[in-house]
């Protein structure tokens, strides 16, 4: 990775956009599902390397690059959180934005940041 995962900072973890590139090929999986899905694991395992959990996230910014896309990405998104943090996907209980943006390759569809604090 040429850029840095993220950083902790005064109790929180501020993570860099994770993308959802396969580790093989560095290019990105197919489909929003499947990258959205992919995003979310890597945001999961990379907070927890940096000492926190989903429930810890006070903060997501969503980046699509096209609104056609917004269910089939919302559904992929709330089928994770379902399986993953059922609690978070209750309480909704982070602030939200999702932004339809150009991404770093055409082919990428899904980019996430996170900001968590840790307990």
């Amino acid at each position: 990775m040429v850029w840095g995962k993220g950083a902790v900072a005064g109790g929180f973890v501020f993570l860099s956009g994770a993308e959802a590139r396969s580790d093989d090929t560095d290019e990105p999986v197919e489909g929003v599902a499947a990258q959205t899905e992919l995003a979310l694991d890597r945001i999961k395992a990379r907070l927890e390397e940096a000492g926190a959990r989903l429930e810890d996230v006070v903060k997501l910014v969503w980046y699509l690059t096209d609104r056609e896309l917004e269910q089939d990405f919302y559904d992929a998104r709330d089928g994770w959180l379902a399986r993953n943090a059922p609690q978070l996907l209750e309480e909704r209980s982070y602030a939200s934005t999702l932004l339809i943006v150009g991404l770093a390759k055409p082919e990428m569809l899904v980019e996430i940041d996170c900001i968590a604090h840790i307990r």
